[in-house]
């Protein structure tokens, strides 16, 4: 069981590092450098991080959630914190979650070097197979690159509504399957076909898959 859980952390905090780049460096952007756009954060990669930009198209993927000025969002499977800052320039608080501490580390340290405007982000360890949220505590979930590691995934998304306020929003956004220059290897890839009946029987609602948008990955939204 310990070398599964090991195994499950290693795979999450690879998927969302960027795929050319899986190991943590010293920031080097200092608070006088904070960037006016949250897609041009440097987290934690520099130009490697731009180039994921390049395919990611995270403000694609933010206007998918709406307005968040007065919402708090869970960034699930945060990572070294990609979205997790993104998502601060638009929400009123942003829980990010993650079962490996060092990647939570590395989000509190990029807290200090950006100054007060990421205040509204909260780190929490979680388990595996435990969202870790409080009832009704977030009005939208983001899960990126993800899906595919967790495990008893009905399970968990059933667990999750409980933390989602009703009529809350969940966006799910991974890789593609076929022969694709970025994202894990083909059986780390799940269908979004397979993720909608999945939300199904967790009991969600107004599940939409989008195919098109992007060009590497598919997203799935969806309502409590």
């Amino acid at each position: 069981m310990k070398k599964l859980g090991l195994f499950l952390l290693l795979l999450i905090w690879a998927c969302n590092s960027s795929p050319t780049e899986q190991t943590l460096s010293n920031p080097t952007r200092s608070k006088a450098q904070e960037p006016e756009t949250p897609w041009e954060i440097l987290t934690p990669m520099g130009e490697r991080e731009t180039k994921r930009t390049e395919w990611q198209n995270p403000q694609l993927i933010l206007d998918q959630l709406g307005d968040l000025s007065q919402k708090t969002v869970v960034d699930i499977g945060a990572g070294s914190g990609y979205f997790t800052f993104k998502l601060a320039k638009a929400a009123e608080k942003v829980i990010a979650l993650d079962i490996d501490p060092l990647a939570l580390e590395y989000i509190e340290e990029q807290k200090e070097v950006l100054g007060n405007w990421t205040s509204s982000i909260e780190t929490r360890l979680t388990e595996p197979n435990q969202p870790e949220l409080k009832e009704q505590e977030v009005d939208a979930v983001l899960v990126v690159n993800t899906f595919a590691y967790i495990p008893e995934q009905e399970k968990y998304f059933k667990r999750l509504t409980k933390g989602l306020k009703v009529n809350g929003t969940l966006l799910i956004v991974d890789f593609k399957r076929g022969d694709i220059p970025v994202g894990p290897a083909e059986n780390f890839k799940i269908d979004p076909s397979e993720v909608r009946r999945i939300l199904r029987m967790a009991g969600y609602k107004n599940i939409n898959v989008d195919r098109h948008s992007l060009a590497f990955q598919f997203i799935v939204s969806a309502k409590k």
